[in-house]
């Protein structure tokens, strides 16, 4: 039962920091102090040392009624340690409480929800590019000292600026019932994540776009194909956002696992890799390279066995897939097998690793010998991170590490990213962990091949083209398209790759995963028991039913808007609907709504705003604006986020609207401006050269076919 005290009419404090010295660079795993002072109606939770919360609180009306505020602390300490408290305040009958505070934290927390009947009203998927204002937040998570601060009751929050050492959040809380609830350690004990040390590393931030050869050609990749890939993304998809060619499985000239098999290349690969990280680069591309922990060389194995985990008799234990899982806890091997090879391959120019078979290792080496590593006086998981930080430290922080296969948390803190499933496009994947994406890691829904092939036809599947980038830049997640380069020479083929790219670094705006049950297995602390072969209980599902709505609040410093994203996955029409402003978080007024793909203006809207019907594997993509008494930006053509890519700055002065956009040679750029009454158009230019000007319905679009990539000053003078 959790503990209760009451708060007596003087200041007191309840909790202390426990078990770290003040100034300690970990946060403690322990109870906030809490000081109340009656007399002054304050609350204050400190921290780690720091001040947190600062609030003070009052009543909507009766003001003399003020002492009869029952307020209420109370900690409870859960199976994994994992502390959560609560400060509960109750109004006298027919009144409200009024909670007003400033939140400080540090400049890695953002604003976000925890469940509520906000989802059950309308369900969506919701991250945030930047400090995002939306009614549903009622949380603020601050991912550097890994706490969460709760408002239960109606809650607003207010970011009141970024600074370069902290942030501030404006806090007011209200209702019969107001109700804070601090976690400490909320992702790590919580979430029961025991590797996740945020105030150890920070997540990779830019946009992880590219092409990875395994879903085209599996193992069968050539040199030239390679080759053919790199020249069609240098000529059409670079600029775009494009960067990495990742080669997979298919080059290495053995698979016993030692470094000579990795770095010297087969028939298919004549030139070698460090040839072909040059070609990759020449074309102003990032080489990228697959490897595995597989260690197949069994005379190399028994000449070393002690290298190796060893099986009840003290010889190399052999399991499935792995074949001999290399003892990372072992200097000597981690030395001769591991540290060459990554050091060879950096040294080549390869920017971005992907490391497979990392389950295999963990299921089929590491956890069956379990007794193996007892008998050692360690830990099997800390043997395997052991493995895998001498290849981050062969690397360094600037390459991009992928772990693949299955949802693994052992890698975290020393992986960029995680491939959530098994082999294929794996749309649910991205909203089963959508929580954990740029927070623990970068989510990774495996390859994107936007022209699936029939297997039984060998023919390629029209219709997923733009649904499928869609989906994954709208979950800030990695997107590696994996196409033979046929498709993408094909430019109906593109209009969604080209629109989805780059990625904009979001942070969730929920805290929860709209689809929960792999993270509840985490939790609970299931893992896989039958081997690596299949996917395990807290393994991302490949396919299932996808949310049709994914929402984007972008925040720049000259406006905030958002974009919402409607997807039918299905193979049936998804009927005409509606979208109450309301519902997704957007406080009263009116909203200018424009849908990126038909161009078309719908309208401004004080309520609601009508969704059109889907055909099958269709989207839409909303732009939503609020309703200004002056000329201003609707949407542009760039970019799905309709201005957060490409819109460098915007300016409103004396009639003049102008900005500076990022443009891409040869992609005709339109700025799409509502005209209110008594505005029209009186010139319109980008980089002092007239545009194409059309004004229809309230709407002016410019326009300009870019002659090179980069960023252009426009002005529209009214």
């Amino acid at each position: 039962m959790p503990s209760l005290t009451r708060i007596a009419n003087t200041s007191i404090a309840l909790g202390a920091l426990c078990g770290v010295s003040q100034g300690a660079s970990e946060p403690p795993n322990g109870p906030a102090e809490i000081q109340i002072a009656k007399a002054e109606r304050s609350i204050e939770i400190r921290y780690d040392g720091q001040r947190v919360f600062e609030g003070r609180y009052s009543l909507d009306s009766h003001l003399d009624l003020l002492d009869k505020v029952d307020l209420r602390v109370t900690s409870e300490t859960g199976a994994r340690g994992e502390v959560t408290q609560h400060i509960a305040l109750s109004a006298p009958s027919g009144t409200q409480v009024i909670l007003e505070g400033v939140l400080a934290c540090s400049t890695q927390a953002f604003p976000a929800e925890t469940a509520s009947p906000a989802q059950e009203r309308f369900k969506l998927v919701r991250n945030s590019v930047g400090l995002s204002s939306n009614l549903r937040n009622n949380a603020v998570y601050d991912r550097k000292r890994d706490w969460m601060l709760e408002g239960k009751g109606e809650t607003q929050i207010k970011p009141v600026g970024p600074g370069k050492a902290s942030r501030e959040f404006k806090w007011i809380s209200k209702g019969a019932e107001v109700n804070l609830t601090f976690r400490p350690r909320y992702y790590q004990k919580h979430k029961n994540l025991p590797y996740f040390r945020p105030w150890e590393y920070d997540v990779w931030k830019g946009s992880v776009t590219g092409w990875c050869s395994w879903w085209a050609y599996m193992a069968d990749v050539t040199e030239k194909d390679v080759e053919e890939v790199s020249q069609v993304f240098a000529d059409k998809l670079r600029d775009f956002g494009y960067s990495y060619i990742q080669i997979d499985d298919g080059y290495q000239s053995g698979a016993g696992g030692l470094p000579k098999d990795w770095l010297h290349t087969n028939s298919h690969f004549p030139s070698g890799l460090e040839h072909l990280s040059k070609s990759i680069q020449d074309k102003g591309l990032d080489p990228a390279l697959w490897l595995n922990v597989h260690f197949g060389d069994e005379a190399f194995t028994k000449a070393h066995k002690d290298w190796f985990i060893q099986d009840r008799n003290g010889n190399p234990h052999k399991g499935p897939w792995i074949d001999f899982g290399l003892d990372g806890s072992v200097k000597d091997a981690i030395d001769t097998v591991v540290r060459p090879t990554y050091r060879a391959i950096h040294k080549m120019g390869w920017r971005y690793i992907k490391v497979d078979a990392l389950r295999h290792l963990l299921y089929d080496a590491t956890y069956p010998r379990k007794e193996y590593f007892e008998n050692k006086g360690i830990r099997g998981e800390n043997a395997f991170r052991d493995y895998l930080t001498a290849i981050r430290e062969e690397v360094g922080s600037g390459t991009y590490m992928l772990a693949c296969w299955g949802v693994l948390p052992e890698v975290i803190g020393i992986a960029n990213a995680c491939r959530l499933g098994g082999d294929g496009f794996g749309p649910s994947t991205l909203q089963q962990y959508t929580s954990w994406n740029n927070v623990v890691w970068r989510n990774d829904p495996d390859h994107c091949d936007v022209k699936p092939v029939d297997h039984a036809t060998g023919k390629y599947v029209d219709g997923e083209e733009k649904i499928r980038p869609v989906l994954v830049s709208m979950a800030g997640a990695q997107l590696l398209l994996s196409d033979k380069p046929d498709v993408y020479r094909d430019d109906a083929n593109l209009e969604g790759v080209k629109r989805s790219s780059p990625i904009l670094f979001a942070v969730p705006g929920q805290l929860y995963d709209y689809d929960s049950t792999k993270t509840d297995h985490l939790k609970e602390g299931f893992r896989n028991t039958r081997g690596g072969a299949d996917s395990g209980p807290i393994d991302a599902d490949q396919r299932g039913e996808v949310c049709p709505w994914w929402m984007l609040d972008i925040n720049q410093p000259f406006e905030s808007w958002t974009v919402l994203t409607r997807m039918n996955w299905h193979s049936t029409l998804l009927d005409r609907t509606s979208v109450k402003l309301s519902d997704i978080g957007l406080a009263p007024g009116k909203y200018s709504v424009f849908e990126f793909w038909s161009k078309k203006y719908l309208g401004d809207f004080e309520n609601e705003f009508p969704a059109s019907a889907l055909a099958p594997k269709d989207v839409a993509t909303y732009s939503i604006r609020k309703t200004l008494s002056r000329p201003q930006i609707l949407s542009t053509s760039r970019h799905i986020s309709q201005g957060g890519v490409d819109l460098l700055s915007v300016n409103w002065k004396g009639r003049v609207l102008s900005g500076s956009s990022n443009v891409v040679k040869h992609d005709a750029y339109s700025i799409y401006v509502r005209l209110p009454e008594g505005y029209s158009v009186k010139s319109a230019s980008f980089a002092g050269k007239p545009a194409e000007l059309r004004v229809e319905d309230q709407v002016a679009e410019i326009k300009l076919t870019p002659e090179s990539t980069g960023p252009v000053r426009w002005r529209i003078e009214f």
